[in-house]
């Protein structure tokens, strides 16, 4: 008994040593964050400050206390970790309320050359929120670009595929992508 509560107090010092840990280099890489000049330079800085900061980096990209910019390099440097831990958090953020978020996660996870990028962008096709907006200028105007218009342009990025560009409503067309990916899924199942 008494051994078992030595193992268990020797787990927790050594857990909370790692919350600490954490706790120490967070305002260093939030600092290194708000400093941004590039991200190469970015990550060189946090490195300088801990050689395991993804804790850190998931719980700024996920806090709505964070300012803006501070999430979004966050996200955008969880991209250069590659790992089941940043893939693992970037898809989690491309269900984020903000879709500002969700199409930076899914810049990010294309980017981080996960497995599980097709389908996450495949999922994000019904997805009509506006994460930003397009200006040209010949003609000058402003478009609402939606999540799956971000989707469809990352989808084109990893499988090298093109389809129809625009749909009725003037964004980026999902039905061929989604019939795409119908016939990708019966092609890999063995036939019976």
């Amino acid at each position: 008994m008494r051994l078992r509560l030595i193992a268990i107090l020797c787990l927790l010092v050594s857990a909370s040593g790692i919350v600490l840990g954490q706790t120490a280099v967070r305002p260093q890489i939030e600092a290194a964050l708000d400093a941004w000049s590039s991200r190469a330079d970015a990550r060189d800085a946090i490195l300088k400050v801990s050689q395991d900061p993804l804790p850190v980096l998931i719980a700024i990209s996920k806090s709505r206390h964070e300012s803006d910019a501070r999430r979004s390099h966050a996200i955008a440097l969880l991209a250069t970790f590659r790992g089941p831990l940043s893939g693992s958090a970037l898809e989690q953020l491309t269900d984020d309320s903000n879709p500002k978020y969700r199409c930076l996660a899914l810049q990010s996870i294309v980017e981080l050359k996960s497995r599980s990028a097709v389908p996450v962008l495949i999922g994000k096709l019904d997805d009509q929120a506006v994460c930003m907006k397009s200006v040209s200028t010949d003609p000058g105007e402003e478009h609402q670009v939606y999540v799956s218009d971000e989707a469809v342009r990352l989808l084109e990025q990893v499988t090298g595929q093109s389809f129809d560009k625009e749909s009725t409503s003037g964004h980026l067309a999902t039905k061929p992508w989604k019939d795409w990916w119908a016939e990708q899924k019966a092609t890999a199942r063995p036939s019976s």
